[in-house]
């Protein structure tokens, strides 16, 4: 694990770094993808047969997840899982490759590793990222965890809002280019329809700035999938939500 300093500066650099590239592009440097995707594992003495892949938020890093408790607390239920952190910054969304990285660098390895069950943990726009994998790739996946979702743009939160809930609202013709929509016209078919093929989990704090659009999907799952705490966008209501999260989740799998 880098030093507390090392860890501070880097995360001050992705922070800075994500900022740029998404408001003055020409000078943001999050457009560099390495490949393979970079991850930290952590996996016991014995490997398990599930495995939680974590994305981070725009401004967090992979190792936030162990540095804020994410795995001490899998340890603590004793949660029969291993887990898995990518490094999936800004740049692999603008770019568009976080689908492919995440399938041949993360989920076609933890396969051949002999992983029965594959879950995504996704917080903000991580929660985008493993929802619209979801949307793509939902056969390659058993389940998801949304931690306070980026879910789209306030004018479409806001059309499907003013369109009565996600049940009345139409989509439209969605180009494939369409992640936001086409995210949305899935929830539409596939959740709203209570479709069994995918479990789907979904958390937030009541005053995270995600909170409407959360909102939005939260009525379509069961009151047991769904965790809307006093909160905020921040890393102490994600943590407790976490805690929530696992151990409702050994309930639902016991």
């Amino acid at each position: 694990m880098l030093s507390l300093l090392s860890y501070r500066l880097k995360r001050l650099n992705r922070s800075l770094q994500a900022k740029l590239s998404l408001h003055a592009p020409r000078f943001g440097t999050l457009t560099g993808t390495p490949v393979p995707l970079l991850k930290l594992e952590y996996v016991g003495h014995k490997r398990n047969k599930t495995l939680i892949i974590f994305l981070p938020g725009i401004d967090d890093l992979a190792e936030d997840f162990e540095r804020r408790g994410f795995i001490q607390e899998m340890h603590r239920q004793r949660v029969a899982a291993d887990a898995v952190a990518v490094d999936a910054h800004y740049g692999y969304y603008a770019t568009r490759v976080i689908f492919e990285r995440l399938t041949d660098d993360v989920i076609a390895s933890a396969h051949v590793a002999g992983y029965e069950e594959i879950w995504l943990a996704g917080i903000s726009l991580g929660g985008f990222g493993a929802a619209s994998y979801a949307v793509r790739h939902a056969k390659r996946i058993n389940g998801v965890l949304l931690l306070a979702p980026y879910l789209g743009d306030k004018a479409l939160i806001r059309e499907i809002t003013d369109a009565g809930g996600v049940h009345e609202w139409t989509p439209g013709e969605v180009a494939q280019s369409d992640f936001q929509r086409s995210l949305w016209a899935w929830i539409k078919q596939h959740v709203s329809t209570k479709d069994p093929t995918l479990q789907l989990y979904v958390g937030y704090g009541k005053s995270d700035m995600f909170a409407n659009a959360n909102a939005l999907l939260a009525d379509l799952l069961p009151e047991e999938r769904v965790f809307a705490i006093p909160g905020r966008h921040d890393w102490r209501t994600w943590k407790q939500i976490w805690r929530m999260f696992l151990t409702q989740w050994t309930k639902d799998r016991d």
